[in-house]
C-alpha cells in the first residue's frame, strides 16, 4: 500500500481519503441508485444525500465518535467510485463498510476495498477486531466477504426486517 497527498491509504487502484463538499454529485448518483442502496436503505433524494454527506464529513471532527466513512477515487481517472469506511456500530464493534457506485461493480472494487480497508484497520488504526455484515441476499458482497472473513453467523435482524450475515475477522498475533 503506497500512500498518495491528501489520502489516507491507497489499493492498486484506488485512493482512498476525507470526503468533501464537492463530492455531492457523484455521491448523490451513488445514494439515489436503486440498485445500489436495494440492501442498505430506500435511496436519498438530492437533499438527503446531502446532509448524509455531511453528517458523514461532520464526523472528522467529533473524537467522542469512532466513525469513519471516506470517499474512494480511481487513481487513473480521479472519478469517485463509492465510500469506504470503519465504524464502532451500536454492539460495540468496529464494523467496516464499502459501497460503490453502480458503474464500478464487476471490476472488483469490492475485493481490492475489502483487503485495504482491513489492513488499513489492523496495521494504522490498531484495531484487533473487525466485523461486516451483509443483507443475506447480496451475493456481491457477501462473496467479497467469504474471501476476505470469516463467517459468524446469519440471522433475522429486527432492526433492517431482513436476514443477514456477520462476518469477523481479527489480528493475528
Amino acid at each position: 500500500m503506497t500512500t498518495v497527498h491528501n489520502s489516507l491509504f491507497c489499493s492498486s487502484r484506488l485512493i482512498v481519503r476525507h470526503l468533501m463538499p464537492d463530492d455531492l454529485e457523484p455521491f448523490y448518483d451513488m445514494q439515489s441508485d436503486p440498485d445500489v442502496m436495494r440492501y442498505i436503505k430506500a435511496p436519498m433524494n438530492h437533499e438527503q444525500s446531502q446532509k448524509e454527506l455531511e453528517r458523514f464529513i461532520s464526523y472528522y471532527s467529533h473524537e467522542s465518535a469512532f466513525f469513519n466513512i471516506w470517499a474512494m477515487v480511481d487513481k487513473a481517472s480521479m472519478q469517485f467510485v463509492g465510500i469506504c469506511g470503519v465504524y464502532e456500530n451500536e454492539q460495540q464493534e468496529f464494523e467496516i463498510a464499502y459501497r460503490l457506485r453502480q458503474a464500478y461493480w464487476g471490476k472488483g472494487y469490492g475485493r481490492e476495498i475489502a483487503r485495504s480497508l482491513i489492513s488499513y484497520c489492523f496495521e494504522h488504526l490498531g484495531l484487533k477486531d473487525l466485523t461486516a455484515y451483509a443483507d443475506s441476499r447480496n451475493q456481491g458482497s457477501i462473496t467479497i466477504l467469504e474471501k476476505e472473513m470469516m463467517f459468524v453467523k446469519e440471522f433475522y435482524s429486527e432492526k433492517t426486517q431482513v436476514t443477514e450475515r456477520k462476518y469477523s475477522l481479527k489480528l493475528e498475533q
